[in-house]
């Protein structure tokens, strides 16, 4: 009886803490649910303070309601303006503090470098050793014949002057000596016949030993031996034995290597900064911890067009043969560069064709950012100086560079692939807008022109993926064209170019679409003759060996020959035909 009794006790005790929960449990939920919801709704409030309607196309439309872009007739999307008031820029974009983290993403202040004790920067440059061509020399061939034998072998062999290097077998020179034979016994009646064939000889290098070893034996000489005309290290050879070579032919080519050069690439930011005479410290990896101290002899004057960079080169004594042809050196030179210059990191920088462009923070209070296009000086160090573009005391972006980039990409805004320059509806940089055709004023046929120029200079760079991508971007602009309101002839001549750049878009390779470019090339010239009333001239080239030497026409802004046919293999084969005005 009496366990029954604790038991039951032990339940209403139980019983009572569960009801003090339920209890707490309702208590807390009226009394800060409630709150939760209105902080919640104060925060959003907060981050929708007001909101516009933009265009991810065009970021310079801006709308107080939902709609359809008047430019290309896509849905605006919202763009939320800051809690403060503040609306961003067209081009201006934010990121959250955590993406930013993430990124690892930083900035620095843009200032003047100072160069007050005028110590100056070191630039460095690349190069590698070559022979002195001052010294160089070629050995030939003085009369037609076959090597029999050869003795020079191998490069680096040296080869000094008078030394006997091979036979050779001359017919012409078997025939020479015979005739001398044939004038000495007639020495006595005909002397004049006899010193015409002695001297013949004698043209021909062969000394009077030998010419009167011949006389004494009364035979010619089969095999004559050749001598050498000048000393050196060989560097190439360019005979073998078995061949036939005529006279002038070159055998081998000879180096003193007493003296080399020092050849190194200079860009065109760095040349301002050197000048022939200056002192330039020369290392190489093969005798660490010895740097040589030498002079610039000479700059030339043509640049590499291929690897937009100028020789500058610098003459070393190598009596002791430290310096082996071919071998890859670093020469320092010390610049002094002008005080209070603007300057902006490289990993600042970036290149978006023929521009550079920088991300500044345009809110130093919030991470708000924007893209400027820059104009870079000279490279000292790891740095540019800033011609144009920025102003001190700007912050920009010198980490996570790219990250920013893609997110200005994903905002709409204007960044490195979309970094034209929005304006004007019929300017030639308008955006997939549909609108009626007027001859004089063809916005869409502009920037018809624009992207078959973006797709011209893919070709040239040999770049099949990139040209593909291009002819989709064609597609795209050709389906925002409006052809009910086209003239017939306008009409069929956009069919055709339309039929031509699908075949681009679908091509296998780079040939296919090279082949399929001359169609397209051609009715670009057919519309762009019709419509006519050009801001800028066009230049219209022609390559008479594209197409199996058949010839091929295109369209270029430039009138310098860059020719999408061949690519680096003749970029320059072409001329200009005529200009469209």
């Amino acid at each position: 009886m009496s366990d029954k009794i604790l038991e039951l006790r032990s339940l209403k005790k139980y019983g009572g803490y569960a009801v003090v929960l339920l209890i707490g449990l309702l208590l807390g939920y009226f009394l800060f649910n409630s709150g939760t919801e209105e902080r919640y709704h104060d925060r959003t409030q907060e981050t929708l303070a007001v909101t516009s309607y933009t265009c991810s196309m065009h970021p310079q439309v801006s709308k107080d309601k939902h709609g359809k872009c008047p430019m290309c007739g896509m849905d605006l999307v919202a763009k939320n303006i800051m809690s403060d008031g503040t609306t961003l820029g067209v081009n201006q974009f934010s990121m959250s503090e955590n993406a930013l983290a993430l990124a690892n993403v930083q900035t620095t202040v843009v200032g003047f470098n100072d160069n007050k004790d005028n110590n100056g920067t070191t630039m460095v440059l690349s190069g590698k050793i070559t022979s002195n061509d001052r010294t160089n020399a070629v050995q030939t061939t003085l009369f037609d014949g076959r090597i029999d034998k050869l003795d020079v072998n191998f490069v680096g062999e040296y080869v000094k002057k008078g030394d006997k290097i091979g036979l050779i077998y001359s017919p012409e020179m078997y025939l020479a000596q015979d005739k001398l034979l044939t004038s000495a016994s007639y020495k006595d009646t005909h002397q004049k016949l006899y010193a015409a064939a002695r001297n013949t000889l004698g043209l021909w290098k062969m000394t009077d030993a030998q010419i009167d070893e011949v006389l004494k034996t009364g035979k010619p000489m089969m095999n004559f031996p050749l001598y050498a005309d000048v000393s050196g290290t060989v560097t190439n050879i360019m005979a073998a034995e078995g061949n036939y070579y005529k006279q002038g032919d070159p055998l081998y080519k000879v180096s003193n290597l007493y003296t080399v050069w020092a050849v190194f690439d200079a860009y065109e930011n760095q040349l301002p900064f050197l000048k022939v005479g200056q002192d330039i410290i020369i290392n190489s990896s093969a005798f660490k911890g010895e740097p040589i101290k030498a002079k610039i002899s000479f700059i030339e004057p043509v640049m590499d067009e291929d690897k937009r960079t100028v020789s500058v080169r610098v003459t070393l004594n190598n009596k002791d043969r430290k310096f082996k042809p071919g071998m890859f050196v670093q020469g320092s030179a010390t610049v002094n560069y002008k005080s209070q210059q603007l300057t902006v990191p490289k990993s600042a920088v970036l290149w978006t064709g023929e521009r550079s462009v920088v991300y500044v923070k345009s809110n130093a209070d919030a991470p708000t950012f924007e893209m400027t296009q820059v104009s870079l000086g000279e490279s000292v160090g790891d740095s540019y100086f800033i011609l144009d573009g920025l102003s001190p005391g700007a912050e920009v972006v010198t980490n996570g560079t790219f990250t920013v980039d893609a997110a200005a990409q994903l905002q709409g805004k204007k960044s490195m692939m979309n970094s034209r320059e929005e304006g004007n509806v019929s300017s030639l940089n308008l955006e997939g807008t549909k609108v009626l055709l007027e001859i004089k004023e063809s916005p869409h046929i502009s920037k018809l022109v624009h992207a078959y120029f973006d797709l011209k200079d893919q070709l040239v760079k040999s770049d099949s993926k990139k040209s593909s991508a291009e002819a989709l971007k064609l597609q795209a602009i050709l389906g925002r064209i409006d052809f009910n309101h086209l003239d017939e002839s306008l009409k069929a001549d956009l069919e055709n170019f339309k039929e031509y750049n699908n075949a681009i878009a679908v091509a296998k390779g780079l040939e296919e679409q090279r082949v399929q470019f001359k169609n397209l090339s051609q009715q670009m010239i057919i519309i762009v003759d019709k419509i006519g009333g050009l801001s800028k001239p066009i230049y219209l080239q022609h390559c008479p060996m594209a197409d199996n030497n058949s010839g091929a026409n295109w369209l270029s802004f430039d009138s310098d020959i860059k020719n999408p046919y061949f690519g680096d293999k003749m970029l320059t084969c072409g001329t200009v035909a005529r200009t469209i005005q």
